[in-house]
């Protein structure tokens, strides 16, 4: 069988597999993070590559590069509850490079990472024949804090920290080189990502928050590896989904549906989760207080699978979204 055929879940699946689960170990491969038992808290780890001619548009900046670099890692740490403690990269470089884009790489690393009170510590370089970043990010978390995707039980509330869309439309702009004028908050949402570290830490400390991860594959994706890890059935409220504002103006001048961004997009890096409902108003408030906009979306059933409520009607919602190899 090649890559191409299994696709990355399958390949994930392989590796939890092969690969024992040592007896300090919390939550192994599968899941945003890993975690490690420390006396009473757990030390979280996470890694992520960055590959230039598929990660990055044309144009894109070293600053903007190394923005996203630091973005990916420590939203997975956001999607955990982690407090980051601090970064590392290991960067292939073409020899053909100038200094100056190394310089502007490292400052625009070290600059995305103190906006989130973390540092970079350490890393390596080799040569390679394009741009590539392998990142790894550290936090803390109290063991009883720690989210999973693994948590959510019947009669919870679905819900994510913001809207949707714009990251995914962003990048259509940019490679289409549809013009920009009007939508530049959509390709910012692209070329600057921010992290949900704060909010993430919010959920956890809320006591009430039952499951998490970060939308980076799409919500349909993310939605149905929730249900999956934790042997669930999710029914979604379409019309409940937020929607960034400049996303339906935009489809409809373009002639794009909607939902290609909305359900099936990724990128966004908001957090979706799932919540006890007599602390949904309560985690609601705090969210607010660090500069969400949190919105239900649905609730967890008994069952399996994901469904999705529209003009009356419920359906079975694709698991479809990015999945490297595929």
């Amino acid at each position: 069988m090649k890559l191409s055929e299994a696709g990355e879940r399958a390949l994930v699946e392989l590796a939890r597999k092969i690969c024992r689960r040592g007896p300090r170990v919390r939550v192994g491969i599968g899941d945003d993070a890993a975690a490690i038992d420390i006396d009473g808290s757990c030390l979280v780890a996470t890694t992520d590559m960055l590959v230039a001619s598929r990660h990055f548009p044309p144009r894109t900046t070293p600053e903007q590069m190394a923005r996203r670099a630091v973005v990916v890692n420590l939203s997975d740490l956001a999607a955990m509850g982690a407090e980051p403690l601090g970064l590392i990269f290991s960067v292939g470089l073409p020899r053909k490079l100038e200094v100056k884009f190394v310089e502007r790489l490292v400052r625009g690393m070290d600059v995305a990472a103190r906006e989130y009170d973390t540092h970079v510590v350490g890393g390596d370089l080799d040569e390679s024949e394009e741009v590539v970043i392998s990142g790894a990010a550290f936090g803390m978390a109290r063991r009883r804090e720690l989210l999973t995707r693994s948590g959510a039980r019947a009669g919870d509330l679905i819900a994510v920290t913001g809207r949707l869309g714009a990251a995914a439309a962003g990048l259509r702009l940019l490679l289409k080189r549809h013009p920009a004028k009007g939508y530049r908050a959509l390709v910012r949402a692209q070329l600057e990502p921010r992290a949900r570290v704060r909010e993430g830490m919010v959920l956890a400390r809320s006591g009430f928050v039952t499951s998490a991860i970060d939308v980076t594959d799409g919500l349909a994706a993310n939605l149905w590896q929730l249900a999956r890890e934790s042997k669930v059935k999710f029914v979604v409220d379409r019309a409940q989904v937020p929607e960034h504002p400049l996303v339906r103006k935009f489809v409809t001048r373009y002639g794009f549906g909607v939902d290609d961004f909305v359900l099936f997009g990724g990128e966004d890096f908001e957090l979706l989760f799932t919540v006890r409902p007599r602390g949904w108003e309560k985690v609601r408030r705090a969210l607010k207080r660090v500069g969400a906009t949190p919105a239900l979306i649905g609730r967890v059933a008994k069952g399996r699978g994901v469904f999705i409520r529209a003009k009356g009607k419920t359906r079975a919602l694709p698991d479809r979204g990015y999945e490297h190899f595929r």
